[in-house]
């Protein structure tokens, strides 16, 4: 056990081939180091063993956020999420609608029918619809008029009373 440790020590103890040589060490291998966890030293019945535990995820990554911003630094005013302005189209009845996830992948794979259906939009439902409303500013929830919009026919929702367009008598 001894003679084990002592050897287990004086590898430990040597520096790293990465800062031995004269190249410079970038900031994203000495930020990777320190998302590595630490080997232990475990008694077992056979004898000691160096255990390294898995890794979590990927080391050197951060993870990708979404949150609104409610308050801004300059002005103080919440933020759109621009994601949200990237995947979804808002539609002037308060819906929102997106396009299939995957509809561009292997598509020879898929059948005719499917690939078809792929073209096609999905609205997303209430609870969602609230979410994105949400993480947007009043700005886009506005309805939008572009010349030739290719959604103008399903800006407008008739057969439901609460998205009927209002007439007015003068």
């Amino acid at each position: 056990f001894h003679l084990f440790h002592t050897a287990l020590r004086s590898i430990c103890r040597e520096t790293p081939a990465l800062f031995q040589s004269t190249q410079r060490a970038t900031f994203v291998t000495l930020a990777r180091n320190q998302f590595l966890p630490a080997p232990t030293l475990t008694g077992n019945i056979n004898g000691p063993f160096l255990q390294v535990p898995a890794l979590q995820g990927v080391a050197g990554t951060a993870p990708s956020s979404r949150n609104v911003t409610k308050f801004s630094l300059v002005k103080g005013k919440r933020k759109t999420v621009k994601a949200v302005l990237k995947r979804f189209k808002r539609l002037d009845w308060g819906a929102w609608i997106r396009t299939h996830s995957g509809r561009q992948k292997k598509l020879f794979k898929k059948s005719a029918a499917l690939r078809r259906r792929l073209k096609q939009h999905v609205f997303t439902n209430a609870t969602q619809s609230w979410l994105l409303d949400k993480m947007v500013t009043s700005f886009w929830r506005r309805p939008k008029h572009y010349i030739d919009d290719p959604y103008r026919p399903y800006h407008q929702r008739n057969e439901y009373f609460a998205t009927q367009a209002k007439t007015f008598k003068v």
